[in-house]
């Protein structure tokens, strides 16, 4: 491994990443089939679960490829951003109404407050770890470009 460069995620934390989503997800769709509900009920919270975990991941690209573009617009005033202001905005606005249906729905449902509990604490690991899988993937991809481009250059 080039002594210059070093990557960003431990392997631990990239499958810690993957195992935080795919248990999230797994808890989630386990209450849903598990819960008394009428066929409908459960396809909204599943709509909810998919609108949360997409926009999370989308958002955290669009928050991510604003930075990095800002500081390349610093270095090079005519360097193109990656996404629209437009894009950005349904990003986080996606964001924002998906974890606003969640919550307006779970509010008005006839839960008892355990039950809701463990659905608003499984969407937000979902979240998370949406996000982390999202950043750890595109980590890893560019910490394998840096380390193949300085491999190929000392050689």
């Amino acid at each position: 491994m080039n002594a210059k460069y070093q990557r960003r995620n431990t392997p631990a934390f990239t499958a810690a990443s993957y195992f935080a989503l795919a248990a999230g997800i797994f808890l989630y769709c386990l209450g849903i089939y598990n819960a008394d509900w009428q066929l409908n009920v459960k396809g909204y919270y599943l709509l909810c679960m998919f609108l949360i975990t997409i926009t999370s991941i989308v958002t955290q690209k669009v928050v991510r490829d604003n930075a990095e573009d800002k500081a390349l617009r610093i270095e090079n005033p005519k360097h193109r951003m990656r996404n629209t202001s437009a894009f950005s905005a349904m990003a986080i606005a996606g964001l924002i109404i998906g974890f606003a249906m969640f919550f307006i729905g779970l509010y008005n449902a006839p839960f008892e407050l355990n039950i809701k509990g463990y659905y608003i604490a499984v969407m937000l690991l979902i979240a998370y770890s949406s996000i982390a899988v999202q950043k750890v993937t595109r980590d890893n991809a560019e910490d394998k470009e840096m380390l193949e481009g300085s491999n190929h250059s000392q050689e």
